[in-house]
């Protein structure tokens, strides 16, 4: 089946080198950037550099100085209405040596794919945007309105130095948004939210050779996790979204105790919350609340205490039918050559400080969403290059020409 591609798309098209581009991603996976220390100067630098041979105007904000980031823009930025291509470069840090393949600081190519830290997630989303700006300022065409790229510093640690802080200052106003992110190359108009809950259960601490005479804090923090896996779970499971899984609550991390010889009087569990749109802390936490009272009546009595703070911005929720995800699902069929059905975002993105700007927003990038932050991430070759060829062209046909 032949692409439903213009002439002039094509000839777009012809000025992107895929060993350009993987050649760039290699090297801004070589240049350090995990969080922490989440030191992104070199990362970004590499960027810079790029944009700069090939003619393409940016500037750079930070706030903090470990962390700049970076705004691109083809061909000036007066220009309405404004496409933000959004990724960020800095990553996760790349854990134990031992379970990797290859260096994971080093871009090894193997089998057609591209290996290291950040490989999906989420410079392989830089990478391919970068080339996108910089193949449509090659070929000279006069947008009929402004495209920016914009590579930040601080998604991982929360993006209070980076995204957030750009949106709320105005650096970042766009009118339609594609937020770089691991979804295989399908489009997807949804994410889940994360919302940290943290729940401490309380108990009396004795002497460890008579445990009898206090109350074991991490025991009693075992049953109350099994009674929440055991009915508050399966309660989750039964909530529905067309293109996202069921909410989760993830336990992650457990403190308790201060030496083995003293019987622990507190158990601090930090847990995560996957909001579904439509979904709000608040009703998260008093399910949480009144699973654990319902331990507290039918099987052991528990003191506990609830605690959840900092922002939870709204979720992504685009409508399938907006003109904006309509043409984004038409290019990529183009691009492609075949139907691929929209989706949802499993993670939480940056794309969530936009969310409440009643704008168009979609999230897509190159390579699965399981890889990332997992040993030997990767992404493929060729689902990179078809990234850099959607996104040049999507920018062409949303912004058309003057």
């Amino acid at each position: 089946m032949e692409m439903d591609i213009s002439k002039s798309e094509k000839e777009v098209l012809n000025l992107i080198d895929p060993d350009e581009v993987v050649s760039f991603l290699q090297t801004i996976i070589q240049k350090r950037s995990d969080y922490p220390p989440g030191d992104c100067r070199d990362a970004v630098q590499a960027v810079a550099e790029e944009l700069s041979q090939s003619g393409v105007k940016f500037n750079i904000f930070t706030k903090n100085g470990r962390q700049p980031n970076l705004l691109a823009v083809y061909p000036e930025e007066s220009r309405q209405p404004k496409l933000l291509f959004h990724s960020h470069i800095d990553t996760v840090p790349a854990g134990e040596r031992d379970r990797w393949l290859f260096d994971p600081f080093s871009g090894h190519i193997y089998e057609e794919n591209v290996y290291g830290r950040g490989a999906g997630d989420d410079k392989a989303s830089v990478a391919a945007q970068v080339f996108a700006i910089i193949t449509l300022a090659r070929s000279g065409l006069d947008l009929g309105g402004s495209l920016q790229v914009a590579v930040v510093s601080d998604e991982e640690s929360g993006g209070l130095n980076g995204t957030k802080w750009l949106h709320d200052g105005g650096t970042l106003a766009p009118d339609a948004i594609v937020v770089g992110e691991q979804t295989d190359n399908h489009v997807a108009i949804s994410e889940r939210v994360a919302c940290g809950i943290d729940l401490t259960i309380f108990g009396h601490s004795a002497h460890g050779a008579m445990p009898w005479a206090g109350e074991n804090a991490i025991l009693k923090a075992m049953g109350a996790l099994n009674w929440l896996q055991s009915n508050l779970f399966p309660q989750l499971q039964e909530r529905k979204h067309a293109y996202l899984p069921p909410p989760t609550l993830n336990v992650g991390k457990i403190q308790g105790g201060i030496q083995w010889s003293i019987v622990p009087e507190r158990c601090k569990i930090e847990m995560d919350r996957r909001l579904l749109p439509g979904e709000t802390r608040e009703e998260a936490v008093e399910e949480i609340r009144a699973c654990l009272d319902e331990y507290h009546e039918l099987v052991n009595p528990i003191s506990y205490e609830l605690f959840s703070e900092g922002e939870v911005a709204n979720n992504i929720n685009t409508l399938p039918t907006d003109p904006f995800v309509e043409l984004a699902n038409k290019t990529l069929k183009d691009i492609c050559n075949e139907y691929r059905s929209l989706t949802g975002y499993m993670q939480t993105s940056d794309g969530r400080w936009f969310a409440s700007d009643n704008i168009p927003i979609i999230i897509f990038g190159p390579s699965k969403p399981e890889v990332a932050h997992a040993a030997n991430e990767y992404v493929n070759i060729n689902q990179l290059i078809e990234t850099v060829k959607f996104l040049t062209i999507l920018a062409f046909r949303w912004l058309g020409s003057k």
